[in-house]
């Protein structure tokens, strides 16, 4: 770590010894105060992007959505009755969410006249229709000729949509992404979001030293460069995935921020907790929002797993974006901050363990007189049986082995000899290995 970084831990543990709080930057104490009033503006980034007419011809929103005149930067949607951030991504991602598949499924389209502020979608019993029997006349007729506004009216205790969902509101992505490094993880995590329908690869931005990887990803329609200051002025959300040992560099070789811009910082490095990212990030920002995930490769098949914990300065808004974002590429789980290393030893290298049995699984078949390519199938197929089957079945996966091994039978000679050789003692070290490295890259 650089001279910088050196005096700013010096200047850190003073602060933690004193019980005050230090601004990394400028080596100001940093009231309580002022962290709240920080976190707060955080709360509220202006949008400017505006509804576009050609959005009104796109088979997978035409149908839906309503522009609204006095609020351009804003669209309506019909079914689910409440307001979406212009933006196309935005509207593609709203397309996919359940509570919008079930109301065009259940409900009637509704268009507001513009000024009507409808701020829920509210179920009211059908006995109670006659007391809003005004209240609909006379937006009706202050209503445009095309415009009419319909108020829906259901028999909640028949509905079987819960005071929860009817308040949950719509969580959706930043309008422009950037990734700080482009190696596997980035990748999978990119062409998962691709995928899903989640982000515009016009409005994503990735850098890389060398053009090894960004080729990977330019006939994606991805922006690449080799700057990184360019990826961190021009996004909402900035993707950290260099190495562990080059990321205090690259932070370094970072400008300032406009006052103005303060991007959503999430990490996927190892070993590197939320109290260093943002000691490290505050050089760029005050008050820089983190959020620590722990992703594995998987995702690109949106079959991954992935665990986040929130920084001091990001908001629950921050949260509720990156749990839209990342179950959408396979399970999510928000855990505090003390197991993100554990989840590195299990999900983060987990595969690599799974690949090797897999390897040595088809090895056995052809060793025993199957061709590759279905030993290797079979092999395959099997891991993905079992671990459907402990996802779905809820049984613990010892009960599921004793299920398969038949008195006297092949499976539990087998078992035997896996037991001999130490397969449990193997996977059970080989968590706990890499849980202890991930800690110790964090300490360099």
């Amino acid at each position: 770590m650089g001279k910088r970084h050196q005096a700013t831990d010096d200047q850190e543990t003073h602060s933690e010894e004193s019980g005050i709080k230090t601004d990394a930057r400028t080596g100001k104490r940093l009231s309580e105060n002022k962290r709240r009033k920080i976190k707060a503006e955080n709360d509220v980034i202006p949008y400017r992007r505006k509804f576009c007419e050609k959005w009104l011809h796109l088979p997978e929103v035409r149908d839906w959505i309503y522009p609204l005149r006095n609020e351009p930067m804003v669209v309506w949607c019909k079914f689910c009755k409440t307001k979406i951030r212009a933006h196309l991504t935005d509207l593609k991602v709203h397309n996919k969410t359940l509570k919008h598949k079930r109301n065009v499924g259940s409900l009637q389209p509704e268009i507001p006249r513009d000024g009507f502020k409808v701020e829920h979608d509210i179920h009211v019993p059908a006995s109670s229709k006659d007391v809003f029997a005004d209240m609909v006349e006379d937006h009706e007729d202050e209503a445009d000729s095309d415009t009419k506004v319909v108020i829906h009216f259901s028999d909640v205790e028949n509905s079987d949509v819960t005071s929860t969902e009817m308040a949950e509101r719509e969580v959706l992505n930043p309008a422009n992404i950037g990734f700080i490094g482009c190696g596997n993880m980035a990748q999978a995590l990119l062409k998962a979001f691709v995928k899903e329908g989640l982000v515009d690869p016009s409005q994503v931005v990735a850098s890389a030293p060398s053009d090894r990887n960004l080729s990977k990803i330019r006939p994606m329609g991805v922006k690449t460069t080799n700057d990184n200051n360019r990826v961190v002025c021009e996004s909402d959300m900035v993707f950290l995935c260099v190495k562990p040992h080059l990321l205090s560099d690259v932070i370094e070789g970072l400008d300032p921020l406009e006052r103005n811009h303060n991007p959503l910082f999430v990490s996927v490095i190892t070993g590197f907790d939320l109290h260093t990212l943002e000691q490290m990030l505050s050089s760029l920002v005050d008050g820089p929002r983190v959020v620590r995930t722990m992703p594995n490769t998987p995702c690109m098949v949106g079959q991954g797993c992935c665990v986040y914990t929130l920084g001091s300065y990001a908001t629950a808004g921050d949260g509720s974006v990156m749990n839209s974002m990342l179950k959408s590429i396979g399970v999510c789980a928000h855990v505090p901050e003390y197991q993100i290393d554990a989840a590195c030893g299990l999900a983060g290298s987990g595969p690599a363990y799974i690949y090797a049995a897999i390897e040595a699984l088809a090895d056995g078949g052809v060793k025993m007189g199957l061709p590759r390519h279905l030993a290797q199938t079979l092999a395959a197929q099997t891991v993905k049986g079992a671990a459907t089957m402990v996802l779905e079945t809820g049984k613990h996966p010892g009960q599921l082995k004793d299920e398969v091994c038949s008195p006297g039978g092949t499976t539990i000679t087998a078992m035997h000899v896996l037991e001999r050789n130490g397969l449990r003692n193997a996977l059970i070290s080989a968590v706990e290995a890499s849980t202890t490295r991930s800690k110790e890259l964090g300490k360099h």
